[in-house]
């Protein structure tokens, strides 16, 4: 709107005074008044730094406008003004692009759902539903609230919030974000988190959080234009004293002024983090693709970030002569009531294996111990070594052996026992993310060095078992998180710029002390992602090296972006000074340095940061 205001100024000024319509003081009146619409924040921005006793940019502009305002050249100063209205509407089209993403992840929440009131089912505004209440979602539908199934199964489309390419099973106790698309089956969610406080709106707030930071090397602009502006000054005046001529020095003055130079890091930035925010990477502000462009040191967190953070079945072992199916099948049975997490993890490992698990004749769970069933009129105790010896059954030297190897592997052994004689065990241990090793290899190679370290609260063996597994070299074990911090700072003190990468609770300290602190986003607790400068929300470790290849091409496209801006001024120095330039031409010289910048930087928009390719590493 500005821009066509003033442009439609400007012709009106040069039409009339091309077919001498009127006085001269209306064609220059328009033109005043163009200058003064378009300008007026420029102007005034420009004296409240006076005031402030600082030289920037806007100082630069406002002294060669007054100066040509001084001169009679109202048009040539409306002309300038209106080529920065419009480079200004260019630049602002990269930051149109991530607010364009924020409207469309906006749209992504429905503004009614469909609520269970006891056999009722009743559509209310999104905005009236509490925190417990269950929302129904049928096949097509957008689920309106982060919530946990607690009816029904369906697959769903999670890209929009974790960057899934394919659906996501969902079924009881599955958790689902809120703006997903459900594909299949009617599911009915419990609401654990509405309004502000869903994934989605989260990730709309860090979208505009980042928008708001200013990375430290925008201020190179002011501070040259601190020196700049005095050399310009005399410049202009000897121009003047030579040649007689007060347009040759006000031309000095247009073409010089910085506005390229000023654009030069903001419009990569932000083209910088809109593309990131496409990839899944929420990325806070410009300081943060600085910093991770020059990471020489990260340390990350082993369970949740390395791992899953749940546990798998890894082994089943059979005793006196026993059949594996039979001993899972038999622990399936025990554990099919229990809560644990290790139960849970029997479960699955039978259900991938097909075995029928039929409900036990009877049940009782010791919490934090074991389990003790009955099936097939016979006695299954289910727990570790320690709890079936207290039950009295007979442990043999072989399962004594056997317990003692995946311990030394980092394992949690189980023990199951049918009767009194223990006739089989299940290793169980956290399972490994199918991609970490593979990003760990490109890690290596992005960084330069093997200087990536795990950091963990368990203990050593569990944590050397990981760190063979997926081929970091270097591990930190039995860590509170206190100490987590403090390598940090170890690192920091040494002189190395660091990155983090976690995603609990215990890992906010290091999080926040940490250059760079990353946060898984679909795993990671609150905490963690609000203390974090850079969230992954599909919690893929890969996206790691994208970040930091995309954080060098935005320090290059910074610096391609000022030499630029140091071209055009430089050039039009040299023209200015041997009278080769009129106000207009140094006008339209000196904007077409800001076209170049905003264009290169746009060119971010579309970067695709080119991964290493890996030697597959021996399993």
């Amino acid at each position: 709107m500005v821009p066509t205001i003033v442009g439609a100024l400007i012709l009106a000024s040069w039409s009339l005074a091309h077919w001498e319509i009127g006085p001269v003081f209306l064609n220059a009146g328009l033109a005043l008044v163009a200058t003064l619409f378009g300008g007026w924040q420029r102007f005034l921005g420009g004296f409240q730094d006076v005031f402030r006793g600082k030289i920037t940019v806007n100082v630069f502009v406002v002294v060669a406008l007054i100066a040509t305002l001084a001169v009679g050249e109202f048009r040539p100063a409306a002309i300038i003004i209106f080529i920065m209205v419009v480079v200004g509407a260019l630049e602002s089209y990269t930051l149109d692009k991530n607010r364009q993403s924020i409207g469309t992840l906006l749209d992504l929440t429905p503004r009614t759902a469909t609520v269970r009131r006891g056999q009722e089912e009743v559509v209310i505004p999104v905005e009236e539903i509490q925190v417990g209440a269950v929302v129904i979602v049928n096949p097509g539908e957008r689920v309106p609230v982060d919530g946990v199934v607690v009816t029904g199964s369906s697959s769903v489309n999670q890209a929009p919030i974790t960057g899934e390419s394919m659906p996501v099973d969902k079924f009881k106790g599955s958790e689902m974000f809120g703006g997903t698309l459900n594909l299949t089956g009617r599911v009915e969610a419990r609401a654990t988190k509405v309004g502000a406080d869903t994934t989605l709106a989260r990730i709309v707030h860090l979208v505009e959080e980042a928008q708001s930071t200013k990375a430290p090397i925008q201020n190179i602009a002011d501070r040259f234009t601190v020196w700049f502006l005095p050399v310009v000054l005399l410049l202009a005046v000897a121009i003047f004293i030579v040649t007689g001529n007060i347009k040759n020095a006000i031309s000095i003055l247009l073409v010089a002024c910085p506005c390229a130079f000023a654009i030069a890091t903001p419009t990569a930035v932000t083209a910088g983090i809109s593309n990131m925010a496409r990839r899944g990477v929420l990325v806070k502000g410009g300081i943060f693709f600085e910093l991770a462009g020059k990471l020489d040191a990260l340390v990350v967190d082993k369970t949740g970030t390395f791992t899953l953070g749940r546990p798998k079945v890894l082994e089943v072992i059979a005793l006196d002569g026993m059949a594996e199916q039979e001993v899972l099948q038999m622990a399936a049975v025990a554990e099919k009531y229990s809560e644990h997490p290790l139960a849970k993890a029997v479960l699955n490992c039978a259900r991938e294996g097909e075995l029928d698990v039929p409900d036990p004749d009877d049940f009782k769970v010791e919490i934090g111990r074991g389990v003790v069933a009955r099936w097939t009129g016979q006695d299954i105790t289910v727990g570790q070594g320690d709890f079936l010896g207290n039950k009295g059954i007979l442990i043999s030297a072989q399962a004594e052996g056997l317990i003692a190897d995946q311990t030394q592997q980092g394992r949690t052994a189980v023990l199951v026992a049918r009767g009194t004689q223990a006739v089989g065990l299940i290793a169980i241990a956290d399972e490994i993310r199918p991609e970490t090793r593979a990003a760990i290899a490109s890690l290596y190679q992005v960084m330069g060095n093997k200087n990536v370290t795990m950091l963990t609260g368990d203990n050593p063996l569990v944590a050397r078992s990981v760190a063979n597994q997926i081929g970091v070299e270097h591990f930190q074990a039995s860590l509170l998180p206190e100490q987590k911090q403090g390598f940090v700072k170890k690192l920091q003190d040494a002189g190395h710029i660091v990155g983090m990468i976690g995603d609990g609770i215990n890992d906010a300290p290091a999080l926040a002390l940490a250059d760079v602190g990353i946060a898984m986003g679909a795993a990671g607790t609150d905490v963690a992602i609000e203390t974090a400068d850079v969230t992954l929300m599909n919690d893929d470790l890969s996206r790691v090296v994208d970040f930091i290849l995309m954080s060098r091409a935005v320090l290059r496209r910074i610096k391609l972006n000022i030499f630029l801006s140091i071209i055009y001024n430089v050039i039009g120095l040299v023209l200015g000074s041997l009278g080769m330039l009129t106000p207009v031409v140094a006008i339209l010289f000196q904007e077409a340095g800001c076209i170049s910048v905003v264009l290169s930087s746009t060119l971010l928009l579309w970067a695709q940061p080119k991964r290493p390719e890996c030697v597959r590493q021996p399993e």
